[in-house]
């Protein structure tokens, strides 16, 4: 079962806030309906997880690997869950988290991570998106509506609350004001009026009543809807002896309780309806998000969003008299574990990352059945049992680790993870790999259906960015791995600094079992060793002698720390020389791809862009050949304004002429990214897709960074782009016009393979939304 079995990732925002919406008993029902839901989703086809029908891209991978944020089960409907990620997907279950379905970009669901929980009325949903303008969904979040701009500007929102009513009314607050705005007969908020000078905590509805508190500790109370808003204390004094973090509350037939998480102080609790407080837990350990089912008065949770410092989940069962620790995750170097009730995802048994949790990163069922969500920043956890236990949401186990071994796990849609590349064991169909970002290195042995992590042995796990096969040899490969990761994205392109750990932390590493283990294959320590650096490229010359295979590997850096560059191994990786000689302009080795051309046996190599002190980029990477095996370099792209910020290169598979580069808009040189072609071997370079015809393929008056440029194999005359905010585009034409492939569901593209198998198919990696496999081209 999903829940039981299933084993549930921008890097990273904080900030959300919760809802507390009022449900009466008749809600009990939903409990039942929701094992039932989680009983029929066990039985569902796994492939089928998270599979967009109307464009038929189905996810592939391990799920998880990632930060969540902001989980929901709606009141109405307790089937009905989302969760965000912290790389700007969104994910809706209509299982209660047995299987998800990512929310297409184009729905304009964008910086959610950094939004406050949902509003749920009974026929629609309200949202945050961009930070600050509401989003409104009528069919219970498949799609959604951007509403216009409202009258606190481009203050960011950080509340948000549901009025139901006659009308529907919803409350938005700021950190300098709440607003309240009706619904029209049009289903769009408006009529806007500030209601509360100054920011407030979530705002509860007990009783017919709302509470909430404001920024000096003064609670208030409205008896219509919001509308006005009064100091529930006599004089209107502040009442808890602080600012209040998160404010939660519940009513039954025995009364009503009230809890606030005070800074400096600890949880208050009220039983008068906020006329007085005591003190429930005492000193503030960062519980900055309070939640509980609002139809019960004795069961809530605090949850500490502090990092490592303070990363506790605390249940009351008393009403906040007394608090006690209920997720207790045994983590890989704890000597003795006494008392543990989660059962680790992968990536706490294969990756040991540890946990904290995300920003207000508890959605309790509101009907008060024990059910929970929790979010942290690499998993999504599930409890049934009102958090006596708690099981990973984010994965099917097929097979559980056993004597050491990593799990085997399939999709259940919730990937969020970076990838850079999907590769097909050419010695064997069933055997797939992906090549990521933070989690490194994955592997099938049935044609993606199921997956394990695999990165044991190299000593650098964090990101595999690029793989080779020797065609002689079944079972050999070799990897570019490192602790650097999303290069060639723009947080990764300052300089190298060798007081960053990680920056020098890097190198080939080598497979003999199809991936299973992996070793470094030179010595470390030797005079002949590859330098322990940032590594992002290796490529193999297929036509070298099986025992003396030729490779070449990239080390990213300056190239004033006399590592950085192209080196050579004449030995399959045993011995490495430098082989940068004439290579790159001074002060940019930001080596990232290279690549050995099939019909000219030419040497290419890809420098990307570097960012200074300053905000522009001053200093050009770009295409450079060598046609001795590395031994001297020729700069292809001198003066073309792709050389500030290339991403990615592709050669036509029948004229050995025509070469195509990626590029990203550079800061000092806007629009000037896109897609730029050679048919002249790169004499000349003709830009075929720029910024602006990113625009008019795929809609927006933005920029855009262009990372990705893919020909076809079979037909050199279909071309993709893949961008990072416009999703992914190709050209029936050889780059001579661009049509936008609106069905592909993720913003931000990596990169395009095919499947040998079938060459109608073909897999695309992302920045942030894990692998998708589907149609080479949209059905018309």
């Amino acid at each position: 079962m999903p829940f039981a079995n299933v084993n549930t990732r921008l890097a990273a925002a904080s900030g959300t806030s919760g809802l507390h919406v009022e449900c009466r008993a008749i809600r009990v029902l939903s409990g039942l309906v929701l094992a039932l839901a989680i009983a029929l989703a066990s039985a569902m086809p796994v492939a089928a997880a998270g599979e967009d029908a109307r464009s038929g891209f189905r996810p592939l991978g391990p799920g998880g690997g990632g930060g969540m944020y902001v989980p929901s089960i709606s009141p109405y409907d307790a089937r009905l869950v989302f969760v965000a990620s912290d790389m700007g997907g969104v994910y809706r279950s209509e299982d209660g988290g047995g299987s998800w379905r990512l929310i297409p970009y184009r729905q304009g669901l964008q910086f959610t991570q950094v939004s406050p929980p949902m509003a749920h009325f009974p026929a629609r949903i309200a949202w945050i998106t961009q930070r600050n303008r509401v989003t409104m969904s009528d069919d219970g979040g498949k799609t959604w509506r951007t509403q216009p701009e409202g009258p606190w500007k481009n203050a960011p929102v950080t509340r948000l609350a549901a009025v139901p009513g006659s009308p529907d009314a919803l409350l938005v607050g700021t950190q300098d004001a709440v607003w309240r705005g009706e619904f029209s007969g049009s289903g769009q908020p408006g009529g806007w009026r500030q209601v509360i000078d100054g920011g407030s905590s979530e705002t509860v509805s007990l009783g017919g009543s709302l509470y909430t508190f404001v920024r000096n500790g003064e609670f208030l109370a409205s008896p219509d809807g919001g509308q006005t808003w009064k100091p529930v204390a006599p004089g209107g004094q502040p009442s808890v002896g602080g600012r209040v973090a998160s404010l939660a509350g519940g009513m039954d037939a025995k009364g009503t309780v009230l809890l606030a998480s005070v800074e400096g102080v600890g949880i208050m609790r009220s039983t008068d309806g906020g006329q007085s407080w005591s003190r429930g837990k005492a000193g503030f350990e960062n519980e900055r998000h309070l939640a509980m089912a609002p139809g019960q008065t004795a069961v809530a949770y605090a949850a500490q969003t502090n990092g490592v410092a303070h990363k506790q989940l605390l249940r009351t069962t008393d009403g906040g008299k007394t608090w006690d620790k209920c997720f207790r995750m045994a983590m890989p170097w704890d000597k003795v574990s006494f008392g543990t009730n989660v059962e680790r995802s992968w990536v706490q048994t294969q990756l040991g990352w540890g946990y904290y949790f995300t920003s207000n990163p508890l959605a309790v069922n509101p009907a008060g059945d024990g059910v929970l969500l929790l979010a942290t920043q690499g998993d999504l956890y599930v409890s049934r049992d009102g958090g006596d236990s708690w099981t990973q949401a984010m994965s099917a186990v097929q097979h559980a680790a056993d004597g050491g071994a990593a799990p085997v796990l399939s999709s259940i849609g919730l990937e969020v993870t970076s990838a850079w590349a999907y590769l097909h064991d050419p010695h064997d169909t069933q055997r797939q790999y992906i090549a990521y970002t933070d989690i490194g290195f994955a592997r099938s042995m049935d044609q993606g259906r199921s997956w394990t992590w695999s990165a044991k042995g190299s000593p650098w796990t964090n990101t595999f960015y690029d793989v080779v096969f020797d065609p002689a040899m079944p079972g050999r490969m070799y990897a570019a791995a490192s602790m650097r990761h999303d290069i060639p994205h723009a947080q990764e392109l300052f300089p190298t600094n060798m007081k960053f750990a990680i920056h020098a932390m890097g190198g080939v590493v080598a497979s003999d079992d199809h991936g299973a283990t992996w070793r470094v294959p030179y010595d470390p320590r030797g005079g002949e060793a590859l330098p322990s650096q940032t590594c992002t490229t290796v490529t193999l010359d297929d036509r070298s002698p099986p025992g003396a295979r030729v490779l070449y590997a990239g080390l990213y850096g300056e190239g004033d720390d006399d590592r950085a560059g192209v080196y050579k191994s004449v030995d399959g990786g045993r011995s490495w020389r430098t082989a940068s000689r004439g290579l790159g302009t001074s002060g940019n080795l930001h080596v990232y791809r290279l690549r050995i051309h099939p019909a000219t046996r030419e040497l290419y190599c890809l420098i990307t862009g570097i960012s200074g002190k300053g905000t522009n980029f001053t200093i050009p990477g770009g295409l450079w050949k060598s046609p001795d095996g590395g031994d001297t370099w020729q700069n292809l792209t001198a003066g073309s304004p792709l050389a500030w910020w290339a991403t990615n290169l592709a050669f036509d598979p029948v004229d050995a002429r025509v070469i195509y580069v990626s590029a990203a808009t550079a800061p000092g040189h806007w629009l000037e990214g896109g897609v730029y072609k050679t048919a002249d071997g790169g004499r000349s370079w003709k830009q075929v897709l720029s910024d602006k015809g990113i625009m008019q393929a795929a809609g927006g008056d933005s920029f855009d960074h262009t990372m990705a440029v893919v020909v076809h194999p079979d037909n050199p005359r279909l071309v993709y782009a893949g961008t990072t905010l416009h999703g992914l585009l190709y050209s029936p034409d050889g780059g001579e016009s661009w049509r936008h492939f609106a069905g592909f569901p993720f913003a931000a593209i990596t990169g395009v393979t095919f499947d040998p198998a079938d060459r109608k198919r073909m897999i695309v990696t992302t920045f942030g939304g894990g692998v998708w496999s589907g149609p080479i081209l949209p059905e018309e």
